[in-house]
């Protein structure tokens, strides 16, 4: 029986450290003595989740948060905020009321205290509570957990857990390693497993009971999503064919969303690159998998296109609006009707098909549900033949190519060369929003100057490559000033600091060097193309592909710094 009050003093003791191997050694050794549902709950908690990302989320919002710490501790609006703005943390600020009231509200003497078990149960009655009267239950439940809490940090921490906020830098990455070091198993197959399953706490679970013998026999679990394996970028069709090796499969890059789509006998669930579940949004396309696809266990990975009248791809903004609807969508199915393009295969029939070559997985997958659903594609080894295709494909609306080596095995949640993508636009990046400041003018209540980041792999860090102000319209600043707001960590002046959530496509002329930003490097002219609603802050681009595109810019005569 773990207490939470022994995981919060393990995440202040974290908060406080810098050393990367100090905190893997810290983690280790607190999860190593857990046991069974304890080191899997420990283990979220410790990495600032409740719940597997495809589950429910709890739906109390900020605002439901604070207004429970509120009542619980007989505070109000103005000390709240008082707090807040003084600490730029709402744990923290939750933390400082309950404090004020000096023990009167710090649960009963004679309770017990608090245990893991006992919060996760209480967030997952709060998560499933639904129907009329939900949000007066949900709000009731969260008071009632803090109302059990005997100490202040406990407080700090079941805010934090209910907001789904992480102050202590200790993510995922760092989370596999201590689960590797704590039982004596090998880091690679603890990441192999964390990707299939997309469960760090499971992971642990599965290392902790079965060690490296059970982590190698683990394979993908249905309706448990798969992190997507990720592509890097080529410029050109020749780049790709050389890259390839001089023979490649070419599939139409098509200006959609990536799902992977689970089918188990009649149920279907679909998730987003995020691991996000999207099946309510998307009932045309679980009734198409449902009545074509005769597989009686099947994951398939795809893409879904908005389609116009006309019958050609619509812009990417309109696919997410269907993307983001949970009501009326009966009347969403006749306005934008949508395309599945599929195209790989990961498990048939019990077994989990990801470590077989490329053509092996396309040969199954076309024989599964037939090739009308397949994605165009040609393998060659020709320039001319390539290009040509990429033109036909540039013609028809689609975004361009991509090329996969024909021998290449699925790898979750790994981005290689493996895979290129080939688009006309080589100077985008995908980047995520770390910060934004207040603009000027109109724009004053708006937080339109975004700090973006490229995500560093060796450190786990996003680190600032550019500061942008351009591409996005009134309306959707509006729409990312309040998301951003949400996702706050602490404000410092005018500047905004939030938690690397917000994912976007930034157009640029060329990476400099910069001694302004920890990473030294930074873009030219930034500009906002869209935001990347689909997916996640870990797949976007990292500091090395900005490296790597400099030295082609100096290879090629370009300003390079």
């Amino acid at each position: 029986m773990v207490l939470m009050i022994e995981v919060c003093k393990l995440c202040e003791e974290l908060a406080s450290m810098s050393s990367r191997s100090s905190m893997v050694a810290l983690v280790s050794r607190f999860i190593r003595g857990l046991e069974g549902r304890d080191v899997e709950i420990a283990v979220r908690f410790i990495v600032g989740e409740l719940f597997p990302p495809w589950e429910p989320e709890i739906g109390l919002g900020v605002m439901g948060v604070v207004d429970s710490v509120i009542k619980v501790f007989s505070s109000s609006r103005p000390e709240f905020f008082k707090e807040f703005k003084a600490t730029g943390d709402v744990g923290l600020a939750a933390m400082r009321i309950a404090e004020r009231a000096k023990g009167r509200h710090m649960g009963l003497l004679d309770q017990r205290d608090l245990t893991i078990e006992e919060v996760y149960d209480a967030f997952k009655s709060i998560a499933e509570a639904s129907g009329e009267g939900s949000r007066r239950r949900k709000l009731r439940l969260f008071s009632s957990l803090l109302f059990r809490a005997k100490s202040p940090l406990e407080v700090k921490y079941l805010v934090k857990l209910a907001l789904g906020e992480r102050r202590h830098g200790f993510g995922e990455g760092l989370m596999e390693e201590a689960i590797a070091e704590a039982f004596n198993v090998p880091h690679e197959l603890v990441r192999r497993v964390n990707m299939l399953i997309s469960d760090i706490g499971l992971t642990a679970r599965i290392a902790r009971s079965g060690g490296a013998e059970e982590l190698k026999r683990q394979g993908i679990i249905l309706f448990h999503p798969v992190k997507p394996m990720l592509a890097e970028k080529a410029d050109s069709v020749l780049t790709a064919l050389r890259e390839m090796g001089g023979k490649a499969a070419f599939e139409v890059k098509v200006d959609g969303a990536r799902v992977q789509i689970h089918k188990s006998n009649g149920q279907v669930r679909v998730f987003s690159r995020r691991a996000t579940d999207v099946t309510l949004s998307l009932p045309d396309v679980v009734e198409l998998v449902r009545s074509k696809v005769k597989a009686r266990e099947v994951v398939l990975e795809g893409e879904v296109v908005a389609l116009t009248r006309e019958g050609r791809p619509a812009p990417f903004q309109v696919l997410m609006r269907r993307f983001r609807r949970q009501r009326g969508v009966t009347k969403a199915l006749s306005e934008v009707p949508l395309r599945l393009y599929l195209f790989d295969i990961l498990h048939l029939n019990g077994k989990t098909l990801i470590d077989m070559p490329y053509l092996e997985r396309r040969r199954v997958l076309e024989e599964v549900v037939g090739k009308d659903m397949v994605i165009d594609t040609i393998v060659t080894g020709r320039y001319e033949e390539a290009n040509a295709f990429y033109e036909e494909a540039l013609r028809a609306g689609h975004e361009g190519l991509m090329a996969k080596s024909l021998d290449s095995p699925y790898t979750p949640g790994v981005r290689g060369k493996r895979w290129l993508k080939v688009k006309p636009l080589f100077n985008t990046l995908d980047l995520v929003v770390v910060a934004a400041e207040y603009g000027h003018g109109y724009r004053a209540s708006m937080l339109s100057d975004l700090y973006l980041a490229a995500y560093n792999p060796e450190t786990g860090e996003f680190e600032v490559v550019s500061k942008c102000f351009t591409g996005l319209t009134d309306e959707e600043l509006n729409w990312m000033t309040r998301r951003l707001k949400e996702i706050a960590i602490r404000e410092e002046g005018r500047v905004v600091y939030v938690e690397p959530k917000i994912v976007v496509e930034v157009a640029f002329d060329e990476v400099q060097k910069s001694p302004h930003y920890k990473s030294g490097l930074a873009l030219r002219f930034p500009r906002v193309v869209r935001v990347r609603d689909d997916k996640a802050p870990w797949e976007a681009d990292t500091i090395q592909t900005l490296a790597e595109i400099y030295e082609k810019q100096r290879g090629r005569g370009g300003q390079g710094g």
